[in-house]
């Protein structure tokens, strides 16, 4: 199991953190849970694109908020953990916010659990503050 979770996540990352989303859509399973995150209101519902979505479908289109509202610049795979159907890869992002010209830098999480060759849950987590900070337009200086 842990060879067919490590193959998927390893095809599920080569794709997403080299663009090629139409290849990373082809891991998810038809009725992924895509749990990004959970809105804070007045915290970090500024990030559009959190939420918990439920179907391949609404996934992508919560990515496309994402991609609409933020630049990615730079984006690698640090670290990639893998026990029995999951599998957790630590990404390294540096973003631009595109209305506030703001960079951001963050490491994030991405829990995968893999069943018959498919992602079906994915849930992600990262400290939101830098992102909120370019979003708003702050740069983060004293």
């Amino acid at each position: 199991m842990s060879d067919t979770t490590r193959s998927v996540a390893q095809g599920w990352f080569t794709s997403l953190t080299s663009g090629d989303i139409d290849t990373a859509l082809t891991y998810l399973s038809p009725d992924v849970e895509f749990i990004n995150y959970t809105p804070v209101p007045g915290y970090n519902d500024d990030m559009k694109w959190i939420g918990t979505f439920h179907g391949r479908d609404a996934a992508l289109a919560g990515f496309k908020i994402f991609v609409e509202t933020c630049e990615v610049r730079q984006e690698e795979v640090v670290h990639l953990a893998v026990d029995g159907d999951e599998a957790f890869g630590v990404i390294h992002e540096i973003s631009v916010v595109r209305e506030t010209g703001q960079e951001f830098e963050i490491e994030f999480i991405q829990r995968l659990t893999i069943r018959d060759g498919l992602i079906v849950r994915w849930k992600s987590y990262t400290d939101p503050s830098p992102i909120i900070r370019a979003i708003r337009g702050e740069n983060g200086a004293p």
